[in-house]
């Protein structure tokens, strides 16, 4: 019946794979056989080392009626060259699968072969004494370029052409058809164009299938970066003859990666599929959205008549971004940072624009993203110093450049250092010091933050349990040390525990000396989710405190479910005190809300006498700052344990 079928499973040594000449290995071979007019004629065999899907069965099978139409098209070629007489040749033409015709040099059908009612639904008189190239037969798209390759024969007695052309079924269906054509006008007993074709639609439609597969993304069907590439390349041949603009935008979905992590990556697709959606919803029918990999989409924009029409096509599309999407009884909050470039001559190359458009995305995620920006020529120049500073920061890492420093943390009342945050470094060789955010953030971002922040756990209980031993006067097992845990450490509990785990049991650090300090965003990022979390870390009996208190959104309901100790409050409302009533207030209701919590208060930032006074008036508990300390070297940080206490008051700013 033409179907694939499993022939054997050749054996590992000798045997039937000798005689065949392949190597040692267990294979299975699949026989497609090939039936020339209902007689078995060869077989396509198929060796691989796996079984076959059905899909791939289906093409097999497909493939091999194909090869055998064409053995039968090309032994009945050969019978018409070499046949004796118009009887023979006819007897030939009435039992072919194909489709024989002998049409005239004014394109008027003389004769016509029985299967054309099998292919096309048409008797063959009723085919007889038309022309080929009238509307309702061919299709009116290919009537030019086949006449074009029939004028062609006509004047060359004997040659042959290929064409591939439509035809209508009689219900109405156009049929994909290939024609082998050749002039046998000198022959007297044809007198005609002898064209033989046959039925390819499902050849074409398996094409097609695979050319719409090799150009748009399987999950959100929308174009891949090959084709979005190929239409802007198009679209900036076309504006140079134009007077207008092509726009590209490229967007990065923020914190895209917390959905995979906490819902699963079921739930990341249909997120995916969703923004594709809305994507789509934002744009007209001429411009094109593409999914370029990841959670990263691209937009190309035609007929642009300035900037601001891109950037408002960017306003609608952070808009319709911003409504919630449910999934699974959960509603799921988004942004989107968007960069935006423009070419003016269509001179440029599509990677270009791209590139273009990339630092523009990077300088809207640098400015605290959920941000559009327009790229500008100085954008060029950050986005090279930053991929500089990435390969720097990788070999910084594998070569112990980074360290860590410690800022101390004391009771405002007694003046006592109750604790240690520990605080990473980078001293560049050629830069010198390198700000914290702008190496850390390159850290977040290429997935080299979770290597970071191992580094300075095991670094800081190395050295906490170190002061530990030594008994510095002040360094009782009370002494506390602090490690700030990433966003992407915490999109990874099980990873974060076993770390945790392992420097507790490798330091011998007692684990309620350790706290783990994590933004109030970050916590509320996933608000439910991150209540098991910290319970888990919490279970190991190390410390939590709340860093950056009140710059977020905390819901006091799920602040009271949250398992920990400690609130930081920010730098910004502490630099206010007893100049920005506001700034007080704050301070005031964070202190308030954590003695009912029954959680300890660390003011962050502080810098000046009046500033220390309010805390103490306050009952803040313990603070850090310039004004006690800035963040020191642990041979720095060990001379200030020796020192009495009450005297880290003005200490080393």
């Amino acid at each position: 019946e033409g179907r694939v079928v499993e022939a054997t499973r050749l054996p590992k040594e000798g045997g039937s794979e000798a005689l065949l000449g392949f190597g040692p290995g267990t294979h299975t071979v699949f026989l497609v056989p090939l039936l020339v007019q209902a007689r078995l004629r060869g077989v396509v065999l198929v060796l691989i080392g796996s079984d076959l899907s059905e899909d791939r069965k289906a093409i097999l099978e497909a493939l091999g009626r194909e090869i055998a139409l064409a053995l039968e098209s090309a032994a009945l070629a050969e019978e018409v060259h070499r046949r004796k007489s118009e009887e023979r040749f006819r007897s030939l033409v009435q039992n072919s699968s194909d489709v024989v015709a002998v049409v005239g040099v004014d394109g008027v059908t003389h004769y016509v072969s029985p299967a054309v009612e099998r292919i096309l639904g048409y008797k063959p008189q009723d085919a007889i004494d038309h022309s080929v190239f009238m509307p309702p037969i061919m299709h009116p798209e290919d009537i030019d370029r086949v006449r074009r390759v029939f004028a062609g024969l006509i004047g060359s007695p004997g040659a042959s052409a290929t064409a591939y052309f439509r035809l209508r079924h009689a219900d109405g269906r156009w049929i994909h058809v290939e024609a082998i054509a050749k002039n046998l006008l000198y022959d007297p007993s044809i007198d005609g164009i002898v064209v033989n074709y046959r039925d390819i639609t499902e050849r074409k439609t398996f094409e097609e299938q695979l050319r719409y597969q090799a150009f748009h993304d399987p999950l959100t069907d929308l174009p891949n970066r090959a084709l979005f590439i190929d239409r802007l390349r198009h679209a900036l041949v076309r504006l140079k003859r134009r007077k207008k603009l092509v726009a590209v935008l490229f967007l990065d979905l923020d914190n895209f990666k917390l959905v995979n992590d906490s819902l699963g990556h079921e739930a990341g697709d249909m997120l995916l599929v969703s923004v594709a959606q809305r994507l789509q919803g934002c744009l007209r029918a001429e411009d094109t959205a593409a999914r370029f990999g990841g959670d990263e989409f691209t937009i190309l924009l035609e007929d642009v008549t300035h900037t601001g029409d891109a950037v408002r096509v960017a306003n609608q599309i952070t808009r319709a971004l911003k409504a919630p999407f449910a999934f699974e009884g959960r509603e799921v909050f988004i942004n989107t940072s968007i960069g935006i470039a423009l070419s003016t001559s269509g001179r440029e190359r599509p990677t270009d624009l791209l590139r273009n458009a990339d630092a523009a995305l990077y300088r809207a995620k640098a400015s605290g993203k959920a941000a559009c920006e327009v790229f500008d020529a100085a954008m060029n120049t950050l986005a090279l110093e930053r991929l500089d500073l990435e390969a720097d920061l990788r070999r910084a890492i594998e070569r112990g450049e980074l360290a860590v420093h410690y800022q101390p943390q004391l009771e405002l009342l007694t003046g006592r250092i109750a604790g240690w945050e520990a605080l990473v470094r980078w001293m560049h060789p050629e830069r010198g010091l390198i700000p914290p955010p702008t190496f850390l953030s390159i850290a977040e971002e290429r997935g080299l933050i979770t290597q970071i922040g191992n580094l300075v756990l095991e670094e800081a209980c190395h050295q906490a349990k170190e002061w530990q031993e030594e008994r510095h006067p002040a360094a009782a097992t009370s002494l506390k040390m602090s490690v700030n845990i990433s966003a992407r450490q915490l999109q990874r509990p099980d990873e974060l525990v076993r770390e945790v785990v392992r420097v507790l049991e490798e330091t011998g650090l007692a684990p309620d000396t350790l706290v783990l300090e994590i933004t109030e965003s970050m916590i509320m990022e996933d608000a439910e989710y991150n209540v098991d979390v910290l319970g888990r870390l919490k279970d190991l009996g190390v410390r939590v405190a709340v860093d950056d208190f009140g710059t977020g959104y905390s819901n006091l309901a799920y602040l009271k479910r949250f398992p920990m100790d400690m609130l930081k409050v920010d730098k910004s409302f502490v630099n206010g005190l007893g100049e920005n009533p506001e700034d007080t207030a704050i301070v005031e209701a964070v202190i308030s809300l954590a003695r009912a919590l029954g959680l300890t208060t660390v003011a962050e930032g502080i810098e000046t006498t009046e500033q220390l006074e309010r805390l103490r008036e306050l009952g803040c508990e313990l603070g850090q700052g310039y004004y006690f300390s800035r963040a020191l070297p642990a041979y720095e940080a060990s001379a200030l344990l020796l020192a009495p206490s009450g005297h880290h008051a003005k200490g080393r700013r």
